[in-house]
């Protein structure tokens, strides 16, 4: 018992010395950058993105056709930059397409704001084929301050950004579902 209280009482000098010099982190600048400060990096806040949900159930029977807007806001702490979107469907299965091509995402008319919104995109899943054919589309949203070219081969194609810069996405599941499903959407 005594050995015991001997060594909480040389323990607690170095536990308070501990709280006192915190663990430092990183700063939220720094963190978001790729090339340790001086490059920003737009990320997509997914609290944002409409639909919310991740994995949307569309019915097989709506009519008029389903239809969605798709939309989401970017955050980036380099206000003067340009920010690029682009819009892909089913990009992994070798015969996606890219839907959109967004030039620029405009900046906020109050250069303090970091945030832009992307400009919604409609989609029509049945415009790309409904059960039995397909049973489900995926929709991304892919932005970055340096995408190369459309035409440029570096993989992943039409995807890729220029060093030093990188790419965000975002990913919406179209799942069709059977029209007796509660869940089933159609917009």
């Amino acid at each position: 018992m005594r050995r015991a209280l001997l060594l909480a009482a040389a323990a607690l000098p170095l536990a308070l010395a501990l709280t006192a010099c915190p663990i430092p982190q990183p700063l939220a600048e720094v963190a978001r950058s790729t090339d340790g400060g001086t490059v920003s990096t737009p990320i997509i806040l997914t609290d944002t993105a409409v639909p919310p949900d991740t994995v949307v159930p569309v019915r097989t029977d709506c009519s008029p056709a389903a239809q969605f807007t798709l939309s989401a806001t970017v955050e980036d702490l380099d206000t003067s930059e340009s920010v690029e979107a682009r819009w892909f469907m089913d990009y992994g299965t070798g015969h996606g397409l890219l839907l959109e091509d967004e030039e620029s995402v405009p900046a906020s008319e109050d250069p303090s704001d970091p945030r832009r919104l992307v400009t919604p995109v409609q989609f029509t899943p049945y415009a790309y084929g409904v059960p039995p054919a397909i049973g489900l589309h995926v929709v991304e949203l892919v932005v970055s301050n340096g995408f190369l070219a459309l035409s440029d081969p570096t993989p992943p194609l039409q995807r890729a950004a220029a060093p030093p810069f990188v790419t965000q996405f975002y990913r919406w599941v179209f799942q069709y579902v059977d029209p007796s499903d509660p869940s089933g959407r159609c917009q």
